[in-house]
Formats: C-alpha cells, structure tokens, sequence
C-alpha cells in the first residue's frame, strides 16, 4: 500500500528525506564545537549572542542608605524611630545607657545635641541634659538645662530595671528638625487638651492652674509596699482649656 504523500519511489523518498534534515540542522543553533589545539574555528561559526539581564518586576532596588526618620512615636517603655511607611527603623528603651539613645537620636534628628550639666533637685538626682531644638541660643544667653524642644535627660547614677529608668525624655514641639513627635493614640504637643482629658478622664487631674493627663499606662511588678506601681506618658497643659504644652516620658505613677 502507497501512503498519500509519501512517493512510491524509494530513491526519491531518501532524497526528501535528506533535505528536510539539512534544513533542521540548518535552522538550530547549538553550543559551539571545542576547539583543539592548532586548529581555527570555522569562518561560518557564529558565536552565541549573549544577553543582557533585565531585572524582573518582582525586583526591587537596594536603596543606597537607610530610610530617614521622619517619625519619633513615644511610650512609657520605648522611643521608636519610624521612617514614612510607617516601619519601625530601630527602637530604644529608658534602661540603655544614654550614649546610644544620644546616638540613635542624632542620626534622627541629623544632629548632636547640645548638652548642659543640671544640679538636681529633691525629686530629680543631679545629671546630663542632651538637648535637641529647632531654633536654640548660644553664647551668654544659651539655653537652661530645661529648655529644648526635646531632651533626653541622663540621671546619674543610673537607675535599676524594672523600676528606675537610667534615662527621659521631655518634649516641648511637635516637631523637631521636620521629624515628627508623637505619643500614645497619636498625640502631640499642640493638641487641645480638653479634647484629650475627656477621652482620659480617669487619669486627667487638674494641678492648679495647669492640667495633668497620664495616658499609655505600663504596670509594673509591685515593689515593697507599692502594689500597683507603673509607668505612663505624663502630658501637660500649662492651660487646662489649652493646647498641650509638654510631655514626659516614663513618668512613675506609684499606687499605694
């Protein structure tokens, strides 16, 4: 039987055949032949074009440097630094010596502060004030230990975990350097304060004629006759139908 398509002639048969071979071998290109010593690749032989890698869309590109700190977000147990995403770049604590939340600050902030020795007081042990401003003075007039937008505050000697912190912060502007600072639920210096203390009401106390509000509570284990000792952002409104005009953090709050 003659299949349709195929010639019946076995010589011509071979003939098709070798040609629909020498045009396979012609149209594929595989890896060149090794070439021995003394001999020359051939003139015809090209070699493979070589390509030029493109990056997917599943790449990203590795930034040059770190993410800059636009955020400062403040607990009474932690300083966070916050780049504009959101994502928490590093995180220090009160118990760290001073030198590396000065470190960690001043990259922050994009400069060294500006530091003044304090004599203490009857609540406050004698210490180092590590001050950061948008606008400070220098010269005779330079600032007191307690003026600054935001200062660290060394106590000396440091103090013990859980209950004495070496170090805290006190925060006088919402921003310092363009570098935004924020506490518990968002607040900042400059926030009405009445707005505050009657979503706090339990722990907004008037003082006076200012107003103090304790916000972000942290219980601590209780220490010798203390049983309810904790730490907690303390705000303070210089006027209780103000604006907030500081807060510290951790603020001890001992319960009897």
């Amino acid at each position: 039987m003659t299949a349709h398509g195929v010639p019946d002639k076995s010589g011509k048969a071979l003939a098709a055949l070798l040609l629909i071979a020498g045009v396979i071998l012609t149209g594929c290109s595989g890896p060149p032949v090794p070439v021995r010593d003394g001999e020359s690749p051939s003139a015809t032989a090209t070699p493979p074009a070589t390509a030029t890698a493109t990056p997917g869309p599943t790449e990203a590109a590795h930034p040059s440097a770190s993410a800059p700190v636009t955020d400062l977000f403040i607990t009474a147990t932690t300083i966070e630094l916050r780049d504009a995403s959101g994502t928490t770049l590093s995180t220090f604590d009160y118990f760290q010596p001073a030198g590396e939340l000065v470190a960690g600050l001043s990259t922050a902030f994009g400069s060294a502060p500006i530091s003044k020795p304090f004599m203490g007081g009857s609540e406050v042990p004698p210490g180092t004030n590590y001050i950061w401003s948008d606008i400070l003075l220098t010269g005779p007039e330079s600032p007191t230990p307690w003026d600054g937008d935001f200062i660290l505050v060394d106590g000396e000697p440091g103090g013990a975990s859980p209950h004495e912190p070496n170090t805290w912060v006190k925060v006088s502007s919402s921003a310092v350097n363009g570098v935004h600072i924020r506490t518990v639920d968002g607040i900042a210096v400059g926030d009405d304060a009445a707005e505050i203390a009657a979503i706090h009401p339990d722990t907004a106390r008037p003082q006076g004629g200012r107003l103090d509000i304790f916000v972000g509570l942290v219980p601590l284990p209780p220490l010798d006759s203390l049983t309810e000792p904790a730490f907690s952002v303390w705000l303070i409104a210089a006027d209780p139908l103000g604006p907030i005009s500081e807060f510290r953090s951790p603020s001890p709050n001992w319960g009897a």
